[in-house]
């Protein structure tokens, strides 16, 4: 699954969820979409560690 298959469901997650938790899932996808434009595609599998050594 790639983050970008993630950033679309949430985003039809959000279309569906309860008022009280739009601030929540937006978070995540802002999260998602960072990753993303760092380069991150694989964030489960990524040790951070190192990438915040470079």
């Amino acid at each position: 699954m790639t983050n970008k298959d993630v950033i679309k469901a949430l985003e039809q997650i959000k279309t569906y969820t309860s008022a009280d938790l739009l601030d929540e899932i937006e978070c995540a996808i802002s999260i998602i979409k960072k990753l993303e434009e760092d380069g991150v595609s694989k964030p489960l599998e990524t040790d951070f560690k190192k990438l915040a050594s470079k």
